[in-house]
């Protein structure tokens, strides 16, 4: 089981050890400080489990982690990467510096949640950020200034699965906005992040036979999730394998509203966009 106060390879702190067997639920732990207690007060602790998780010793500022050999995400790598624990530096304005921790049960089991000290160049820890891994992540946690705005964000792949025999990874993307030294948290899923050439950031997702894009606006909280597109061929060379036609359709998401669009408006702009335009480009576009 994860405990927030150990990382991985290190022993469980003595503090903690009641606890040990605490389930922590998705979206974080509860930050209640608990004393160590004895045999006959672990009952009774028990009952205030759900409200109270372990207090942990606070995480230094200059860890002394070793710089991260790569810092580039690799969100659907074919391979899985390794994790290490390791220092990143956003190579924007503000110079901000990120101490990346995986926390594990022991070095025998997955990696189970990371979690990534941000500091500014003074030092002074500025925001905390946990997350829960999958024992199927695909690889360790990366910066990358996705929407062009001169800011890096910060990107955790979380855990992989397979649509239609294709993997996509479930992914996390933290953006600050501005001069905010404060991330804001967007959950993705895709194959791909990248911008999308007229305003907006795109995943690209799903199997060989079917794409899905989804298309997000950057905002002051983060990336509001717009539309979806689903883009599947429908006339295909039987000889050569070349798809000649294909369809595109728009799904209804409440963030149209934010930019004054109903469903069928949406389709006919974002099919027409240059992301929805790359994928299997010299195939004639149909209506369904």
């Amino acid at each position: 089981m994860l405990h927030p106060c150990r990382r991985a390879g290190e022993p469980i702190p003595k503090v903690c050890h009641t606890f040990s067997i605490v389930y922590f639920r998705y979206g974080g732990v509860n930050r209640g400080t608990v004393r160590h207690m004895n045999r006959h007060a672990a009952l009774g602790a028990a009952l205030a489990i759900a409200a109270a998780g372990c207090s942990c010793p606070p995480a230094a500022a200059d860890g002394g982690l070793p710089s991260c050999v790569q810092t580039t995400v690799m969100i659907n790598p074919a391979t899985p990467q390794g994790h290490p624990n390791c220092r990143m530096h956003s190579h924007d304005r503000l110079g901000l510096t990120f101490d990346v921790s995986y926390w594990s049960p022991d070095d025998a089991e997955p990696l189970m949640a990371v979690k990534i000290s941000v500091t500014d160049p003074t030092g002074a820890l500025v925001q905390t950020i946990d997350e829960l891994l999958e024992p199927t992540s695909p690889a360790g946690v990366g910066l990358e200034d996705i929407d062009g705005d001169g800011r890096d964000e910060i990107i955790i792949p979380m855990g992989q699965t397979r649509f239609n025999g294709s993997p996509n990874t479930r992914f996390s993307v933290w953006r600050a906005a501005g001069d905010s030294s404060h991330f804001e948290r967007t959950q993705m899923v895709g194959q791909a992040l990248y911008p999308s050439g007229d305003g907006y950031v795109v995943t690209n997702g799903g199997a060989l036979t079917s794409r899905d894009l989804t298309f997000y606006l950057p905002t002051g909280a983060g990336f509001t999730l717009i539309t979806s597109l689903t883009i599947e061929p429908e006339q295909v060379d039987p000889d050569t394998g070349r798809v000649l036609t294909v369809s595109c359709r728009a799904h209804q998401e409440e963030g149209l509203g934010s930019i004054d669009m109903e469903v069928h408006q949406a389709e006919e702009v974002f099919c027409a966009s240059p992301a929805a335009l790359a994928i299997w480009p010299g195939a004639q576009r149909v209506s369904i």
